[in-house]
C-alpha cells in the first residue's frame, strides 16, 4: 500500500471516530424510569415556583416567580388560576403533564413544549393522592 493510501485510510478512520464521539456526546441522556414518573394527579403543600419563558426571535428569556399559590391537589386537565409578581398578574395555567422526580414535581402546561424549557410550576414536595378505599359501601 502506498503512503497516499495509508493517509486516506488514517483520515477516514479519524473522521469516523470523531463523528462517533460527537454522536455519543450529543445523544440525549436517558433518565431511568424509576427516577422520574408521569402522574395524573398530585397533592402539593400549596405553593410552588412558576417559570415562564418567552422565545424571542434571537434569544429566549425566562422569568421565575417564587411562592406561587398552588391548589392542594392538581390533576392533568386542570386550569390553575395564578396570581403572581409584584405588579399582580393573573394567568390561567393549563396542566397537561405532571412529572415526579423523587419528592418534587414539575407541572407542565401546553406552552411547555416537548421539553421543560417553557412554562412550568416546580413543587418541592408532592405525592400521588390517596386512592379511595375500595371496601367502602
Amino acid at each position: 500500500m502506498t503512503a497516499d493510501g495509508r493517509l486516506k485510510n488514517t483520515l477516514s478512520a479519524s473522521i469516523a471516530t470523531g463523528l462517533a464521539t460527537i454522536f455519543l456526546l450529543l445523544a440525549p441522556v436517558r433518565i431511568p424510569a424509576a427516577a422520574t414518573a408521569a402522574l395524573d394527579a398530585v397533592t402539593t403543600p400549596g405553593s410552588g415556583t412558576l417559570t415562564m419563558c418567552r422565545d424571542w426571535l434571537v434569544y429566549k428569556s425566562c422569568a421565575t416567580y417564587h411562592r406561587i399559590v398552588v391548589p392542594e391537589q392538581v390533576a392533568v386537565g386542570d386550569q390553575l388560576e395564578l396570581d403572581y409578581g409584584s405588579n399582580q398578574k393573573h394567568y390561567i395555567f393549563h396542566v397537561v403533564r405532571i412529572r415526579r422526580d423523587g419528592a418534587s414535581c414539575t407541572i407542565l402546561s401546553d406552552a411547555s413544549g416537548d421539553g421543560e424549557d417553557g412554562e412550568k410550576i416546580e413543587v418541592s414536595e408532592c405525592r400521588a393522592p390517596a386512592k379511595p378505599d375500595d371496601g367502602a359501601r
